[in-house]
């Protein structure tokens, strides 16, 4: 059987449908996979029901130890589903070499980082202008006995085998556990998400709503941020995915505003709560005339909305003093404070301090 490399295998893997295994090219691969799966239902080949996600990432973490590294090249898999979750092999994404979906990343698989949570969240503050802290952003960030690495590219390494949504949504529920923990009530909590990994925002979301109601939090102190790593073009999928956060209370923020993929005519359409000004826009704006135009345009605009203007990548007192000036309301940057594992004392402005 030929593997088919399609351009679907980068859509999200869903949370229920079948996942099936083909090894007839492989002799003890399909023998190890019958001792791990049962018997086939013909000859090296096996088509097995998932009901969530997490059943489909602990059948994947097996199958990874089980098999060799040449033998994940020569399995192939593919995942079937329809809305409602069954098998539809009219809608099929191809076959695919296994290895493809048990990528590596760093020193462990990229399903194993999700599975079993390799990483946590970290808290940097977000200021006034005063320079008190209002609330904290919690970052993706690897667990201290772990390597370091980029988020960024967990992230790309996910979207690549499709596990972008997975990764996604165990990165907001880390962030909710530490926020539960460490921050109190009153304080916002800024969380990212992908959009693209939100394909069904009623269902998607509601593990993340009853995740910070069973904490006991406040749905009203949470910001989601749209992440800015893919095109912002499908308008109508976001405003179902803004939609379904704010009936549930949660605030809205577009991340790196100005930066590859947001738009000013996307800001303006979506109309989120928090509008960030990326670093580009932020840097060195104390001496740059374009920049300072750019933050007032993005200042008045945000205004016809009431959308409030937060200004990131704050890294010289220079560039505070300036946007202070400007009238931008929020802070966020290396002035104030780096990520920390635990909410850190803010160490710059007329109230350094920590909530």
């Amino acid at each position: 059987m030929l593997t088919s490399q399609v351009a679907t295998e980068k859509r999200p893997l869903r949370d229920s449908g079948y996942v099936e295994f083909n090894a007839d090219r492989e002799p003890e691969a399909a023998r190890r996979l019958h001792e791990l799966l049962g018997p086939s239902g013909q000859s090296g080949h096996w088509r097995i029901r998932y009901d969530n996600y997490q059943q489909l990432l602990q059948m994947l973490n097996a199958v990874d130890r089980s098999l060799t590294d040449s033998q994940k090249e020569a399995v192939e898999y593919r995942l079937s589903y329809n809305e409602e979750g069954a098998a539809d092999p009219s809608r099929d994404e191809g076959w695919v070499q296994v290895s493809r979906l048990l990528a590596k990343f760093g020193p462990h698989r990229v399903v194993d980082y999700i599975a079993n949570r390799r990483f946590s969240s970290y808290m940097q503050p977000i200021v006034q202008l005063s320079g008190a802290p209002i609330g904290y952003e919690l970052l993706l960030r690897p667990l201290p006995e772990l390597p370091p690495f980029r988020p960024s590219e967990l992230f790309a390494a996910a979207r690549d085998a499709g596990l972008h949504s997975f990764l996604d949504r165990e990165a907001r529920s880390s962030a909710i556990r530490v926020a539960s923990r460490q921050l109190p009530a009153g304080v916002k909590k800024f969380i990212n998400f992908l959009p693209s990994s939100i394909y069904r925002p009623e269902e998607c979301l509601q593990q993340t709503f009853e995740r910070i109601i069973m904490s006991g939090m406040d749905p009203a102190d949470f910001v989601f941020e749209v992440v800015e790593t893919e095109r912002l073009d499908d308008v109508k999928h976001l405003n179902k995915v803004f939609s379904v956060y704010r009936n549930m209370g949660i605030r809205l923020a577009m991340d790196d505003l100005g930066d590859q993929y947001a738009t000013m005519d996307v800001m303006e359409q979506l109309r989120p709560d928090y509008v960030k000004l990326d670093r580009k826009w932020v840097a060195g704006c104390d001496q740059d005339a374009d920049k300072q135009r750019r933050i007032e345009d993005v200042l008045e605009r945000a205004s016809r909305f009431h959308g409030v203007v937060l200004a990131e990548g704050v890294e010289r007192e220079e560039e505070w003093r300036f946007l202070r000036k400007a009238g931008v309301p929020l802070m966020q940057g290396y002035l104030f404070g780096r990520p920390a594992p635990v909410p850190m004392p803010v160490r710059f402005g007329e109230h350094a301090a920590t909530v």
